[in-house]
């Protein structure tokens, strides 16, 4: 069981700056049944946390919120610094689907890349599933192993396991086996399109703002 103290906050009278002198992070939690609930942890802790179950991992709280389940949401993070500047909590009903965003692990080695003659392309390497609580997987393993020159994988051809669904299109692609060349054009045309990290590292989901 992976445990984080959440303390309630009034954020009219103890501001997000004074928190995070202390070496606490302003954050803020809702879904499963809570109202926005504006709150703060300890940085370390988090950090502590946040390695062993990530985006996708249940956290069980403790503190003035005790008893209850949430998944991290959203995490702003401060470009230069490094330092957590707010969190998003999302809550979770026991019983109750929710959506949450998992991590793909791609394995193996298709004999193209090891002749040196093709090179995969990871279009993906998370995905938005629905499920409940309990079922919520580490993450979703795709074997490349034996994917031939023009191969790709989608949504559709990932196994799930019981009772999780894919919220994301069927039709997305994960991962491709393409000739060399043809590859690097993809990295290229890629890279245009994506020409700056955004300051907010986050799921793909509804997030409320809270100032």
């Amino acid at each position: 069981m992976t445990e984080l103290k959440l303390t309630k906050r009034d954020p009219e009278k103890e501001s997000a700056e004074s928190l995070r002198s202390q070496g606490n992070v302003p954050a803020i939690c809702y879904g499963g049944g809570f109202d926005n609930t504006t709150i703060y942890v300890n940085d370390i802790d988090f950090r502590k946390v946040y390695r062993k179950v990530g985006t996708s991992g249940l956290i069980t709280t403790s503190g003035d919120i005790s008893g209850e389940q949430c998944l991290v949401q959203d995490m702003q993070v401060h470009v230069v610094s490094g330092d957590l500047l707010h969190i998003d909590f999302k809550m979770v009903a026991k019983g109750e689907t929710t959506e949450v965003t998992v991590p793909i692990e791609v394995s193996g080695e298709p004999s193209a890349v090891s002749d040196n003659t093709g090179a995969i392309y990871i279009a993906n390497s998370e995905i938005v599933i629905e499920t409940i609580p309990s079922k919520i997987p580490e993450s979703i393993k795709i074997d490349i192993s034996d994917m031939k020159m023009g191969d790709t994988v989608r949504v559709s051809d990932l196994n799930l396991g019981k009772d999780v669904v894919a919220v994301d299109d069927a039709d997305m692609l994960v991962v491709s086996l393409s000739g060399i060349k043809e590859n690097e054009e993809e990295e290229d045309v890629s890279t245009e399109e994506v020409s700056m990290e955004p300051e907010l590292v986050s799921q793909k989901g509804k997030k409320e703002e809270v100032e």
